[in-house]
């Protein structure tokens, strides 16, 4: 008998720079969630002008549809995607 193999939705994650460089923003997906309908963390941190987080400032957990839009917004408003 052969079952469906599931596998989780992605979801965005890493690190998020503010195009000032005066906020990061890192997406982890919350291990917890269900993978039909996964939760995302953000934590908002204070950073330097290098990028480098320095204090945080809040977290929140967002949906999956919540968690895509925020991504996207933040991308097209400047936002870059921190590779290291």
């Amino acid at each position: 008998m052969n079952e469906p193999v599931r596998e989780a939705l992605p979801t965005p994650s890493g690190w998020l720079v503010a195009p000032a460089r005066n906020f990061c923003l890192l997406f982890i997906r919350d291990p917890k969630s269900v993978m039909v309908s996964p939760k995302v963390f953000t934590q908002l941190w204070f950073c330097t002008k290098e990028g480098v987080p320095t204090r945080l400032k809040n977290t929140r957990r967002l949906d999956y549809q919540s968690s895509y839009e925020t991504w996207n917004e933040l991308i097209s408003n400047g936002w870059e995607l921190v590779e290291h």
